[in-house]
């Protein structure tokens, strides 16, 4: 009898030096082809002092007195742009614009970019993801709208809700990841599994269910992809999740740091400009960390399990998300019982919405949204960040450091609640 690769010990992904130059020669080859992609993209971009596309707004917020636009173009490059036009609510018309190129070179063009522009025409076409956010307007007031629209649809966060969500620690919740993505597939597989394992039994009971159903869940899980139109978050989380699951297929350890750098390898080789892409680092850093507490506390009990690494992360992440971003408040300490909490209010608010009670919890968010918090700004040095990062790195190879990067940690919060007070 065959063997599940369940039943056996979980071997390594990289066995021997030779293996792993093969991998990162394969990675740099589709890395060097990624990028001479984008570069033809850009040298049509850029051939001509103006350039005619069409876009879709895919976000739009006042600013001072006037209107900052995404626009994603619908030949695979997005940018900012501004208008002081009296503009009405754009977001998802499909437009005909022209872009004024004016010194773009392809490294601002793989970071992001910002180019004048005039809107030629609006066209009849609108993304239909948008008209269903109209649907949650209706439903809902303005801040607990837009709250469903990003956990539904990938919207837009509007900055006076941004700098709310900040303060309470939650920002993550509401990017669409795979943390979304995990509660989605496992919905969708117990559903599945309810209706598909009766028929697989009587019918073609010599296949292996728990593989069709992971199967069908990919699939729907690529549509709901497809259908946010490829929203740069969810790809990746959706990519990692295929390419976690083939290495679980193939009994190979998927909780090893050698699986985490082949796929944050293969995503880059696959996409360049998540080099810069400040929020894929952020999602890498969180799973590094949850990586680092399930390798060194093998021995706790479930629950246990849930509780601390919710609090390790959280605690893991505040240096890294510190060098970059300084609203802090009293009030993030709750920022790990929100996340645990935040694993039944997802599914919750989803089957609430599909039953037509969609407002049932508004009152919660309402009040949560509503607080008045005292938030300071506090950054912590470059010399610091690096500090962290050696530490993280070094928490890999001995336990010691892990404990080290715990208490500093803990002594960190401890300086930023002296701060608030």
């Amino acid at each position: 009898m065959k063997a599940s690769p369940s039943l056996l010990s979980k071997v390594e992904l990289f066995t021997s030096m030779r293996q792993i130059f093969f991998a990162l020669s394969l990675f740099v080859l589709l890395f060097i082809f990624s990028l001479f992609l984008q570069y033809l993209q850009f040298q049509k971009l850029t051939q001509f002092d103006d350039y005619i596309t069409e876009v879709y707004v895919e976000k739009q917020y006042k600013k001072k007195n006037y209107w900052v636009l995404k626009l994603q173009s619908l030949e695979g490059f997005s940018f900012y742009t501004s208008s002081k036009d009296n503009l009405k609510n754009l977001e998802g018309q499909h437009l005909s614009v022209r872009l004024f190129i004016n010194d773009l070179d392809f490294l601002s063009y793989l970071k992001g970019f910002y180019l004048p522009s005039q809107i030629l025409m609006g066209l009849e076409a609108k993304e239909k993801r948008y008209s269903l956010m109209q649907d949650l307007d209706r439903l809902h007031k303005t801040s607990t709208s837009a709250v469903y629209k990003a956990l539904f649809y990938a919207g837009s966060i509007p900055p006076s809700l941004r700098n709310q969500l900040s303060a309470l620690g939650i920002n993550h919740l509401l990017a669409i990841s795979g943390f979304h993505l995990g509660v989605l597939s496992f919905i969708l597989f117990f559903l599945l599994r309810s209706f598909y394992t009766p028929f697989q039994s009587m019918l073609f009971p010599f296949r292996n269910a728990h593989k069709d159903i992971a199967v069908l869940v990919f699939i729907l899980l690529f549509l709901y992809v497809y259908f946010l139109d490829f929203v740069p978050s969810l790809l990746r989380a959706f990519t990692m999740s295929v390419f976690a699951y083939t290495l679980y297929d193939r009994g190979i350890k998927i909780l090893s740091f050698s699986s985490l750098f082949l796929v944050i390898a293969f995503l880059i080789s696959l996409f360049p400009k998540l080099i810069f892409a400040l929020g894929f680092w952020f999602s890498v850093a969180g799973v590094f960390y949850i990586f680092l507490f399930l390798h060194h506390m093998k021995n706790l009990k479930p629950w246990q399990t849930f509780i601390l690494i919710h609090i390790w992360v959280y605690l893991a992440m505040l240096p890294i998300v510190h060098y970059f971003f300084g609203s802090f408040s009293i009030a993030q300490v709750f920022s790990p019982v929100l996340s645990m909490l935040f694993i039944l209010f997802y599914p919750l608010s989803l089957f609430m919405h599909f039953i037509g009670f969609g407002d049932t919890l508004d009152p919660i968010l309402e009040y949560i949204l509503a607080l008045n918090l005292l938030v300071i700004e506090i950054f912590i040095p470059l010399y610091l960040f690096i500090f962290i990062i050696l530490i993280s790195l070094l928490a890999i190879i001995h336990k010691f450091f892990f404990y080290i990067l715990f208490f500093f940690n803990l002594v960190l919060l401890g300086y930023f609640f002296y701060g608030v007070t």
